[in-house]
């Protein structure tokens, strides 16, 4: 399997984070709306796009979940 823009810590796909951002995007329905499918900005590259394969920007998210898993 490749990796994508999913695992790059510069993509962010967080359905109330992109209706921040793209406030005209609820006017087409919502970033909620599963038409949407797994797309995001690139806040790196400043572009709105599906997850591609990584770019040369590609920098792995930290797995460290603060909410689920605590700091030894």
């Amino acid at each position: 399997m490749d990796i994508t823009c999913r695992e790059c810590k510069h993509f962010n796909n967080d359905p109330a984070w992109l209706e921040r951002e793209l406030p005209g995007l609820n006017a087409l329905s919502s970033a909620y709306s599963s038409a949407r499918g797994e797309a995001g900005i690139c806040v790196k590259r400043d572009i709105y796009l599906s997850p591609i394969k990584k770019c040369n920007y590609f920098e792995h998210v930290c797995n460290l979940n603060p909410k689920t898993e605590s700091l030894r």
